[in-house]
């Protein structure tokens, strides 16, 4: 009898290397909108091999290289995001909740007195702690092994930082989408409550994209118990309630196009001509898929 196919995906973490494997591909273009040094090393060998084999989603480029495009459009825009915080409100610290594999801290020029946290599961963290030994970062990095699902260990972190620090940017790119309504409302919350958080830069997919995308993944993300569950009807409007408020507003496809990376937006030429003819059309399509900075509203 033989042995069960090795899943392509078996844990939430290899997600990580997956995503770390396409900026590799995009640091190494000779237009790269960013270079990240250590991104293949961090994805190895198990991070091309879920690139490589991920079935493709409906209208989007096969391969890895198609999807590379469009997560290198969601990186240049959250290194923006990440430097207009940082700078336009002197922040003092930095929270990246579920931080991965990503290297910002060691490739984006940071004041040297700023505090990095990466908040993640112990495991990927260790092993991006020896991948990045030798390497010197920008600013002082601070790790903390996490579950970002349990919610008494979450406020415990929160807590942590709002009481060290004053000026907090919290960054949680590619996470909300693997959270629950519930623990999505929990965390803006969480947020809101301690004055210290001052920005979150985000991201909103609409439930459109999460079916299109769970129906070419699903199976493999169900292995590895990282479906994505949260995509907001309202967008960005879901956390209006909940203390936060919009500053600023990128959508996915208008940065595509200003970045050269058009090509990343399934159908782009058809959906080009369609919003042409239609702003409402325009309207709808600009909101799949934004990312943006919420502010912390005050009492």
């Amino acid at each position: 009898m033989s042995a069960p196919a090795t899943p392509l995906m078996a844990d939430v973490s290899d997600t990580a290397r997956w995503v770390a494997f396409h900026r590799a591909l995009e640091s190494e273009r000779p237009d790269a909108l960013f270079v990240d040094p250590f991104a293949r090393q961090l994805a190895g060998e198990r991070g091309r091999r879920i690139a490589e084999e991920m079935p493709p989603v409906a209208g989007a480029s096969p391969g890895p290289h198609g999807l590379a495009s469009g997560l290198a459009v969601r990186t240049k825009a959250f290194d923006e995001m990440i430097l207009d915080c940082v700078q336009s409100m002197g922040a003092d610290a930095v929270l990246n909740l579920a931080a991965g594999l990503d290297a910002r801290p060691y490739r984006l020029r940071l004041p040297s007195s700023l505090v990095w946290i990466e908040a993640d599961r112990a495991a990927l963290l260790e092993e991006k702690a020896g991948v990045l030994a030798g390497a010197a970062p920008a600013c002082i990095v601070e790790r903390v092994a996490v579950d970002l699902a349990d919610d008494q260990a979450r406020a415990r972190l929160l807590d942590r930082v709002a009481g060290a620090h004053g000026r907090v940017v919290v960054v949680t790119e590619g996470l909300l989408v693997y959270l629950d309504e519930a623990r999505v409302a929990s965390l803006a919350e969480g947020l809101r409550a301690r004055p210290s958080m001052r920005r979150w830069i985000l991201e909103s997919v609409a439930p459109e994209v999460l079916r299109r995308h769970m129906r070419a993944w699903g199976k493999v993300f169900a292995q590895a118990n990282a479906e994505w569950k949260f995509a907001p009807p309202d967008g960005f409007d879901f956390f209006r309630s909940r203390g936060w408020s919009t500053t600023v507003s990128r959508p996915f496809m208008v940065e595509a196009r200003r970045l050269g990376r058009e090509s990343a937006v399934p159908r782009a030429r058809l959906l080009r001509a369609l919003s042409s003819l239609s702003g409402r059309f325009r309207r709808r399509m600009e909101n799949l898929v934004v990312y943006g900075i919420m502010q912390r509203r005050a009492e």
